[in-house]
């Protein structure tokens, strides 16, 4: 049962929840190739914050009551430094696909993956994304980001998967649902295996594409054997008057 539930992964409640990926044209020509999808390291997102608690939590964490002794004090700050260290490792074993919450098209969104015209999204739903890793052997999980002011809140802390579902509120546009997995590898990434006929539901060109561009992705999702509909973004259709 690749797709698991799990008390510390906050999942969105409907099945016909509307997800998206951006993604540049050589991503998503790799993605057809190798039906799989790339989950990067917590650790090697760009975002410096990623995988860390905040500073209440660490506080929490390493506070010493003023009644202890000296030698329980030192005691307490070991085990502190100890629970802290594990958090570190911890980081380094979470891995994730990281997809957009929408009912629509998001402007941000293509500004923010895409550089030039040559890119698409794929729309999906929560319900398919499920059935698309049925046959992986991983166990994923599929939970919503939080996002918090890492000066003011904490993070929960008794299992190693929040690490990976919160995020600094300056990311708050970002509307994040991630895929996620635990690998001890501790490799960069790694591709996980997915079936694209149940998970890509439609394929989006960029707004600002060529003719062309939208004529060559029609024939490379073609060419790989699917029959999704590709469609021109509409964010470029025209008012009625």
């Amino acid at each position: 049962m690749p797709y698991s539930e799990h008390p510390a992964v906050d999942t969105p409640e409907s099945g016909d929840t509307i997800l998206w990926r951006y993604m540049d044209f050589s991503k998503f020509v790799s993605l057809l190739e190798e039906s799989s999808l790339f989950f990067p390291n917590v650790a090697t997102l760009t975002d410096p914050f990623e995988g860390f608690l905040s500073r209440p939590t660490v506080q929490q964490i390493t506070a010493v009551p003023e009644e202890l002794d000296e030698s329980e004090a030192a005691k307490r700050k070991r085990i502190a430094e100890h629970n802290l260290s594990f958090f570190r490792t911890g980081r380094q074993l979470l891995y994730v696909s990281c997809w957009h919450e929408n009912t629509h098209e998001s402007v941000a969104m293509w500004d923010l993956y895409l550089k030039s015209g040559e890119g698409v999204a794929i729309k999906t739903t929560l319900s398919r994304m499920k059935e698309a890793f049925a046959d992986n052997p991983e166990q994923i999980h599929i939970g919503q980001v939080k996002y918090v002011d890492y000066e003011e809140d904490r993070i929960p802390f008794d299992n190693v998967l929040y690490l990976a579902l919160h995020k600094r509120k300056s990311f708050e546009h970002e509307r994040e649902v991630r895929a996620l997995i635990m690998n001890p590898s501790g490799a960069a990434g790694g591709l996980v295996s997915v079936s694209l006929n149940k998970l890509i539901e439609s394929v989006y060109v960029a707004p600002n594409a060529q003719e062309w561009t939208h004529d060559l992705i029609k024939k490379v999702v073609h060419r790989y054997g699917y029959s999704w509909q590709v469609k021109h973004s509409g964010l470029e259709s025209n008012p009625l008057y």
